[in-house]
């Protein structure tokens, strides 16, 4: 039991002088352990984003290769510039979250900030679910579109092999890595906001019965 569900318990027994004080401190520790939340919500986003630039700068150039077997190297270009402008503005709004919570004055805009910022944390997380698995699906799309590109970056030595179950054996390799890819992806975001933002659920709720009651 934390010092808010001690806090809550002691505020249920108090005499009615006194009661609304507690209100006051219960409050109070609402506010300061929202504000830290989102607070490093905002500083887990950045180090994220600064994880997944990291990785991109160690992978080698010959993964990309085969984008520019396909001529698709400046869209790849292009779509990883749209992403990391995306992942910033939603790391300017995490900002503006945590300011808005941090100076709040009642209990009803805390709750309007705590309600907002999980809204935008949920909105994050579709987002980049999303743009990965639409992402997979049109560059592999393209590559697939283009039979006799794909035999020639798939069979370099012009070995006799069917097209049919080449293109076949593609797709299913493709579609099972994609959804290892998408599993691992939602797990690492679940243990990544999952218990802040279950943290901040549990606030939000506690502060909506404090609203009510008042």
């Amino acid at each position: 039991m934390d010092l808010l569900d001690n806090y809550k318990k002691a505020w249920d027994n108090q005499p009615e002088e006194v009661h609304k004080f507690s209100t006051i401190e219960i409050y109070k520790l609402a506010h300061s352990k929202s504000s830290s939340i989102v607070k490093w919500i905002f500083i887990i986003g950045i180090v994220e984003l600064a994880f997944w630039f990291g990785i991109n700068l160690l992978i080698p150039d010959s993964i990309y290769k085969i984008y520019e077997d396909f001529n698709l190297e400046t869209e790849l270009k292009i779509f990883m510039v749209l992403h990391y402008v995306v992942i910033i503005i939603f790391l300017y709004f995490f900002y503006l979250n945590y300011k808005k919570i941090s100076i709040v004055g009642n209990t009803k805009k805390l709750i309007q900030g705590i309600f907002k910022t999980r809204k935008t944390i949920k909105y994050y997380v579709y987002y980049n679910l999303a743009i990965a698995f639409l992402g997979s699906l049109v560059m592999n799309s393209v590559m697939l579109s283009d039979s006799d590109k794909l035999m020639e970056i798939m069979n370099p030595e012009n070995l006799p092999v069917n097209v049919n179950q080449l293109i076949t054996v593609t797709i299913i390799s493709q579609i099972i890595a994609l959804l290892i890819f998408m599993v691992l992806l939602w797990f690492f975001y679940k243990l990544l906001y999952g218990i802040l933002l279950k943290k901040l659920n549990k606030n939000y709720k506690e502060l909506a019965k404090l609203d009510s009651i008042n």
